[in-house]
Protein backbone atom coordinates (compact mmCIF):
# COMPACT_ATOMS: atom_id res chain seq x y z
CA UNK A 1 0.00 0.00 0.00
CA UNK A 2 2.41 2.07 0.86
CA UNK A 3 4.98 1.70 -2.14
CA UNK A 4 1.67 2.31 -4.83
CA UNK A 5 1.02 5.88 -2.33
CA UNK A 6 4.83 6.57 -2.90
CA UNK A 7 4.22 6.12 -7.15
CA UNK A 8 0.97 8.05 -7.41
CA UNK A 9 1.55 10.31 -10.79
CA UNK A 10 -0.52 13.43 -11.74
CA UNK A 11 -3.50 13.18 -13.50
CA UNK A 12 -3.96 15.63 -16.47
CA UNK A 13 -7.59 15.01 -17.48
CA UNK A 14 -6.60 16.30 -21.19
CA UNK A 15 -5.15 13.24 -22.00
CA UNK A 16 -8.33 11.18 -22.10
CA UNK A 17 -11.43 10.89 -23.09
CA UNK A 18 -14.36 10.15 -21.19
CA UNK A 19 -16.47 7.12 -22.93
CA UNK A 20 -18.93 6.16 -20.56
CA UNK A 21 -20.18 5.59 -16.67
CA UNK A 22 -19.09 1.62 -16.18
CA UNK A 23 -20.87 2.22 -12.34
CA UNK A 24 -21.41 3.95 -9.29
CA UNK A 25 -18.72 3.44 -6.42
CA UNK A 26 -21.04 4.79 -3.71
CA UNK A 27 -18.70 3.03 -0.95
CA UNK A 28 -15.87 4.80 -2.40
CA UNK A 29 -17.95 7.96 -3.04
CA UNK A 30 -17.28 8.23 -6.82
CA UNK A 31 -17.56 6.51 -9.98
CA UNK A 32 -15.87 4.26 -12.51
CA UNK A 33 -15.79 5.28 -15.97
CA UNK A 34 -14.78 3.91 -19.18
CA UNK A 35 -11.83 6.28 -20.51
CA UNK A 36 -9.63 5.97 -23.42
CA UNK A 37 -6.55 7.72 -24.39
CA UNK A 38 -6.23 10.87 -26.64
CA UNK A 39 -3.87 9.49 -28.64
CA UNK A 40 -6.23 6.43 -29.73
CA UNK A 41 -4.94 3.75 -27.07
CA UNK A 42 -6.41 1.20 -24.68
CA UNK A 43 -9.35 1.73 -23.56
CA UNK A 44 -9.67 1.26 -19.45
CA UNK A 45 -11.42 1.73 -16.59
CA UNK A 46 -11.05 4.36 -14.10
CA UNK A 47 -12.43 4.65 -10.53
CA UNK A 48 -12.48 8.01 -9.44
CA UNK A 49 -13.03 8.51 -6.02
CA UNK A 50 -12.65 12.03 -3.90
CA UNK A 51 -9.43 13.03 -1.94
CA UNK A 52 -11.15 13.91 0.78
CA UNK A 53 -11.77 9.70 1.11
CA UNK A 54 -8.78 8.44 -0.57
CA UNK A 55 -6.52 10.72 1.52
CA UNK A 56 -3.01 10.58 1.13
CA UNK A 57 -2.40 7.37 1.80
CA UNK A 58 -3.28 4.22 3.89
CA UNK A 59 -1.73 5.87 6.64
CA UNK A 60 -3.33 9.16 6.54
CA UNK A 61 -6.79 7.38 5.78
CA UNK A 62 -6.44 4.55 8.58
CA UNK A 63 -5.73 7.63 10.97
CA UNK A 64 -9.17 9.46 9.50
CA UNK A 65 -11.35 6.53 8.90
CA UNK A 66 -10.51 4.05 11.69
CA UNK A 67 -14.12 2.23 11.28
CA UNK A 68 -14.45 2.31 7.62
CA UNK A 69 -15.52 -1.21 5.98
CA UNK A 70 -13.79 -0.21 2.60
CA UNK A 71 -10.52 0.33 2.42
CA UNK A 72 -9.35 2.13 -1.07
CA UNK A 73 -5.93 1.38 -0.30
CA UNK A 74 -5.83 -2.10 0.61
CA UNK A 75 -7.78 -2.67 -2.77
CA UNK A 76 -5.22 -0.87 -4.77
CA UNK A 77 -2.14 -2.50 -2.41
CA UNK A 78 -3.94 -6.05 -2.52
CA UNK A 79 -4.30 -5.71 -6.70
CA UNK A 80 -0.54 -4.51 -6.91
CA UNK A 81 0.66 -7.65 -5.29
CA UNK A 82 -1.65 -10.07 -7.30
CA UNK A 83 -0.04 -8.22 -10.33
CA UNK A 84 3.57 -8.72 -9.08
CA UNK A 85 3.20 -12.57 -8.97
CA UNK A 86 1.33 -12.54 -12.03
CA UNK A 87 -1.88 -13.89 -10.17
CA UNK A 88 -4.33 -14.44 -13.18
CA UNK A 89 -7.51 -14.13 -11.39
CA UNK A 90 -7.50 -10.04 -11.33
CA UNK A 91 -7.55 -6.56 -13.71
CA UNK A 92 -4.07 -4.69 -13.89
CA UNK A 93 -3.31 -1.91 -12.74
CA UNK A 94 -2.33 0.65 -14.57
CA UNK A 95 -1.97 3.29 -12.06
CA UNK A 96 -2.97 5.94 -9.53
CA UNK A 97 -3.03 9.68 -9.77
CA UNK A 98 -4.52 12.54 -8.44
CA UNK A 99 -5.27 15.93 -9.11
CA UNK A 100 -6.59 18.49 -6.59
CA UNK A 101 -10.04 17.08 -6.07
CA UNK A 102 -10.09 13.29 -7.12
CA UNK A 103 -7.73 9.93 -6.92
CA UNK A 104 -8.03 7.84 -9.98
CA UNK A 105 -7.28 4.45 -10.24
CA UNK A 106 -6.88 3.17 -13.38
CA UNK A 107 -7.20 -0.99 -14.37
CA UNK A 108 -7.12 -2.77 -17.69
CA UNK A 109 -10.48 -3.41 -18.64
CA UNK A 110 -12.99 -6.45 -18.73
CA UNK A 111 -14.91 -6.03 -21.27
CA UNK A 112 -17.34 -8.55 -21.15
CA UNK A 113 -18.71 -6.77 -18.41
CA UNK A 114 -19.94 -8.23 -14.98
CA UNK A 115 -21.63 -11.38 -13.70
CA UNK A 116 -24.40 -9.29 -12.72
CA UNK A 117 -25.15 -8.19 -16.12
CA UNK A 118 -24.08 -11.80 -17.46
CA UNK A 119 -27.28 -12.95 -15.02
CA UNK A 120 -29.81 -11.39 -17.63
CA UNK A 121 -28.87 -13.66 -20.60
CA UNK A 122 -29.86 -16.43 -22.33
CA UNK A 123 -30.29 -19.61 -21.95
CA UNK A 124 -32.98 -19.80 -19.61
CA UNK A 125 -32.49 -22.01 -16.13
CA UNK A 126 -32.04 -25.45 -17.14
CA UNK A 127 -29.20 -28.05 -18.21
CA UNK A 128 -28.42 -25.60 -20.90
CA UNK A 129 -27.74 -22.75 -18.57
CA UNK A 130 -25.56 -25.50 -16.26
CA UNK A 131 -23.65 -26.59 -19.17
CA UNK A 132 -22.53 -22.44 -19.57
CA UNK A 133 -22.26 -21.66 -15.82
CA UNK A 134 -19.92 -24.74 -15.04
CA UNK A 135 -16.59 -23.36 -16.70
CA UNK A 136 -17.36 -19.90 -15.50
CA UNK A 137 -17.91 -22.04 -11.83
CA UNK A 138 -14.53 -23.34 -11.80
CA UNK A 139 -12.53 -20.10 -12.49
CA UNK A 140 -14.46 -18.48 -9.20
CA UNK A 141 -13.53 -21.64 -7.16
CA UNK A 142 -9.95 -21.50 -8.81
CA UNK A 143 -9.26 -17.87 -8.00
CA UNK A 144 -10.71 -17.58 -4.63
CA UNK A 145 -9.40 -20.67 -3.98
CA UNK A 146 -5.89 -19.49 -4.67
CA UNK A 147 -6.61 -16.20 -2.88
CA UNK A 148 -7.06 -18.17 0.05
CA UNK A 149 -3.71 -20.16 -0.58
CA UNK A 150 -2.31 -16.63 -0.42
CA UNK A 151 -3.64 -15.54 2.98
CA UNK A 152 -6.24 -13.21 1.44
CA UNK A 153 -10.11 -13.63 2.50
CA UNK A 154 -11.67 -11.02 -0.13
CA UNK A 155 -15.29 -10.76 1.80
CA UNK A 156 -17.07 -8.69 -0.75
CA UNK A 157 -17.47 -11.56 -3.38
CA UNK A 158 -20.99 -10.63 -5.47
CA UNK A 159 -22.43 -11.09 -9.12
CA UNK A 160 -20.70 -7.44 -9.60
CA UNK A 161 -17.21 -8.06 -8.25
CA UNK A 162 -16.82 -10.53 -10.70
CA UNK A 163 -15.88 -9.51 -14.09
CA UNK A 164 -15.35 -11.51 -17.75
CA UNK A 165 -12.29 -10.63 -19.80
CA UNK A 166 -11.73 -11.77 -23.73
CA UNK A 167 -8.00 -12.02 -25.02
CA UNK A 168 -7.15 -11.48 -28.68
CA UNK A 169 -7.15 -15.81 -29.16
CA UNK A 170 -10.99 -15.97 -27.62
CA UNK A 171 -10.01 -17.09 -24.28
CA UNK A 172 -12.37 -15.59 -21.43
CA UNK A 173 -10.96 -15.30 -17.78
CA UNK A 174 -13.15 -14.55 -14.95
CA UNK A 175 -11.60 -11.20 -12.93
CA UNK A 176 -11.88 -10.44 -9.51
CA UNK A 177 -12.13 -6.99 -8.53
CA UNK A 178 -12.98 -4.70 -5.43
CA UNK A 179 -10.77 -5.86 -2.47
CA UNK A 180 -11.34 -2.76 -0.66
CA UNK A 181 -12.88 -5.43 2.44
CA UNK A 182 -10.37 -7.75 2.12
CA UNK A 183 -8.50 -9.14 4.86
CA UNK A 184 -5.06 -11.31 5.65
CA UNK A 185 -6.63 -12.64 8.90
CA UNK A 186 -8.69 -15.52 8.47
CA UNK A 187 -9.95 -15.60 11.65
CA UNK A 188 -12.26 -12.27 11.93
CA UNK A 189 -15.15 -11.18 14.53
CA UNK A 190 -17.60 -8.43 15.00
CA UNK A 191 -16.62 -7.20 11.41
CA UNK A 192 -19.63 -7.76 8.64
CA UNK A 193 -18.44 -7.32 5.68
CA UNK A 194 -19.71 -7.81 1.75
CA UNK A 195 -23.79 -6.86 0.44
CA UNK A 196 -26.31 -7.78 2.43
CA UNK A 197 -27.35 -10.82 0.24
CA UNK A 198 -24.04 -12.32 0.19
CA UNK A 199 -23.13 -12.16 4.22
CA UNK A 200 -22.70 -15.73 5.49
CA UNK A 201 -25.52 -16.20 8.95
CA UNK A 202 -22.49 -16.75 11.30
CA UNK A 203 -20.97 -12.27 10.69
CA UNK A 204 -23.74 -11.41 12.32
CA UNK A 205 -23.10 -12.83 15.38
CA UNK A 206 -20.20 -11.62 18.15
CA UNK A 207 -18.23 -14.95 17.48
CA UNK A 208 -15.48 -15.21 15.42
CA UNK A 209 -15.83 -16.89 11.89
CA UNK A 210 -13.65 -18.17 9.25
CA UNK A 211 -13.34 -15.74 6.42
CA UNK A 212 -12.61 -18.23 4.03
CA UNK A 213 -15.63 -20.02 4.90
CA UNK A 214 -17.87 -16.80 4.35
CA UNK A 215 -16.31 -16.50 1.06
CA UNK A 216 -17.43 -20.11 0.19
CA UNK A 217 -21.59 -19.04 0.88
CA UNK A 218 -21.02 -15.95 -1.01
CA UNK A 219 -19.62 -17.60 -4.08
CA UNK A 220 -23.08 -19.97 -3.28
CA UNK A 221 -24.86 -16.86 -3.61
CA UNK A 222 -23.16 -15.98 -6.88
CA UNK A 223 -23.54 -19.61 -8.25
CA UNK A 224 -26.91 -19.45 -6.81
CA UNK A 225 -28.22 -16.54 -9.09
CA UNK A 226 -26.26 -17.61 -11.89
CA UNK A 227 -28.22 -20.39 -12.22
CA UNK A 228 -31.88 -19.18 -11.37
CA UNK A 229 -31.61 -15.16 -12.30
CA UNK A 230 -32.21 -14.69 -8.87
CA UNK A 231 -31.19 -14.30 -5.21
CA UNK A 232 -31.97 -16.76 -2.52
CA UNK A 233 -32.76 -13.72 -0.34
CA UNK A 234 -32.25 -10.24 0.35
CA UNK A 235 -30.62 -10.49 3.85
CA UNK A 236 -29.31 -13.21 6.31
CA UNK A 237 -30.17 -11.30 9.21
CA UNK A 238 -32.34 -12.73 11.22
CA UNK A 239 -36.32 -11.15 10.74
CA UNK A 240 -35.56 -9.18 7.74
CA UNK A 241 -35.95 -12.15 5.56
CA UNK A 242 -39.01 -14.58 5.05
CA UNK A 243 -37.08 -16.65 1.96
CA UNK A 244 -34.19 -16.55 4.93
CA UNK A 245 -36.02 -17.67 7.34
CA UNK A 246 -38.11 -20.45 5.60
CA UNK A 247 -34.53 -22.34 4.95
CA UNK A 248 -33.58 -21.57 8.19
CA UNK A 249 -36.54 -23.55 9.16
CA UNK A 250 -37.63 -26.41 6.61
CA UNK A 251 -33.85 -26.46 4.95
CA UNK A 252 -32.51 -25.44 1.70
CA UNK A 253 -34.25 -28.66 -0.17
CA UNK A 254 -37.93 -28.16 1.02
CA UNK A 255 -37.10 -23.99 -0.33
CA UNK A 256 -36.37 -25.38 -3.53
CA UNK A 257 -39.61 -27.09 -3.98
CA UNK A 258 -41.23 -24.33 -2.74
CA UNK A 259 -39.63 -21.70 -4.54
CA UNK A 260 -41.02 -20.26 -8.69
CA UNK A 261 -38.72 -18.75 -11.11
CA UNK A 262 -39.16 -15.28 -10.92
CA UNK A 263 -38.91 -15.41 -14.63
CA UNK A 264 -40.46 -18.70 -15.40
CA UNK A 265 -43.89 -19.74 -16.34
CA UNK A 266 -44.18 -21.33 -12.65
CA UNK A 267 -41.78 -24.39 -12.79
CA UNK A 268 -40.19 -24.56 -9.28
CA UNK A 269 -36.60 -24.49 -8.21
CA UNK A 270 -36.42 -27.59 -8.45
CA UNK A 271 -37.32 -28.84 -11.35
CA UNK A 272 -34.90 -26.52 -13.38
CA UNK A 273 -31.87 -27.23 -11.01
CA UNK A 274 -30.34 -30.45 -11.89
CA UNK A 275 -29.73 -32.94 -8.44
CA UNK A 276 -26.22 -32.53 -8.36
CA UNK A 277 -26.19 -28.58 -8.66
CA UNK A 278 -28.96 -28.26 -5.87
CA UNK A 279 -26.57 -30.33 -4.13
CA UNK A 280 -23.53 -28.19 -4.47
CA UNK A 281 -25.48 -24.92 -3.93
CA UNK A 282 -26.42 -26.86 -0.68
CA UNK A 283 -23.25 -27.54 0.81
CA UNK A 284 -21.80 -23.83 -0.26
CA UNK A 285 -25.32 -22.16 1.54
CA UNK A 286 -25.05 -24.63 4.84
CA UNK A 287 -25.90 -22.27 7.51
CA UNK A 288 -23.39 -23.70 9.73
CA UNK A 289 -19.96 -22.85 8.70
CA UNK A 290 -18.42 -26.26 10.49
CA UNK A 291 -20.65 -28.21 7.44
CA UNK A 292 -20.35 -25.71 4.63
CA UNK A 293 -18.26 -26.97 1.57
CA UNK A 294 -14.80 -25.25 0.93
CA UNK A 295 -12.95 -24.70 -1.77
CA UNK A 296 -10.17 -27.39 -1.55
CA UNK A 297 -7.59 -25.18 0.09
CA UNK A 298 -4.53 -27.02 2.14
CA UNK A 299 -5.86 -25.80 5.59
CA UNK A 300 -9.35 -28.01 5.28
CA UNK A 301 -7.78 -31.04 4.04
CA UNK A 302 -7.48 -33.18 6.97
CA UNK A 303 -12.06 -32.73 7.38
CA UNK A 304 -13.55 -35.45 7.74
CA UNK A 305 -15.76 -36.25 5.25
CA UNK A 306 -14.22 -34.26 2.14
CA UNK A 307 -16.24 -30.83 2.37
CA UNK A 308 -14.56 -29.62 -0.62
CA UNK A 309 -16.92 -28.35 -3.38
CA UNK A 310 -14.34 -29.71 -5.91
CA UNK A 311 -15.55 -33.63 -4.68
CA UNK A 312 -19.51 -32.51 -5.62
CA UNK A 313 -20.30 -33.94 -9.25
CA UNK A 314 -21.73 -31.46 -10.79
CA UNK A 315 -18.44 -29.53 -11.25
CA UNK A 316 -15.81 -32.56 -10.89
CA UNK A 317 -15.98 -33.92 -14.71
CA UNK A 318 -14.90 -30.22 -15.78
CA UNK A 319 -12.37 -29.19 -12.76
CA UNK A 320 -9.49 -30.61 -14.64
CA UNK A 321 -10.20 -28.75 -18.02
CA UNK A 322 -8.17 -26.15 -19.16
CA UNK A 323 -10.27 -22.41 -18.13
CA UNK A 324 -12.09 -21.41 -20.88
CA UNK A 325 -15.97 -20.22 -21.29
Amino acid sequence: MCKAAAAVGTWVNEDYIMKSLLQKAVRNHGQVDLMQQKDGGRHFAVKKMPNKWVRQGPTDFEKTYQTASERPWVDIGLVRHLNSIQFPYVCELMGVFKDDQHTYVCSSLAAKGDLFSWCEKDPKPGMSREAVIVPLAIQMFSGVRMLHELGIAHRDLSLENLLISESEQGTQTLKIIDFGMSTTSRMCRKEVRGKQSYQAPELHSSAAYDAFLSDSFALGVVLFAMAVQDYPWTSTVQGQCQLFEYITTFGFSKFLKKRKLRKGKGEHLAEVLSPELAELLKGLLHMSPENRLHLGENCFESSKPSRSAWERSWIQPLAGSPLRV
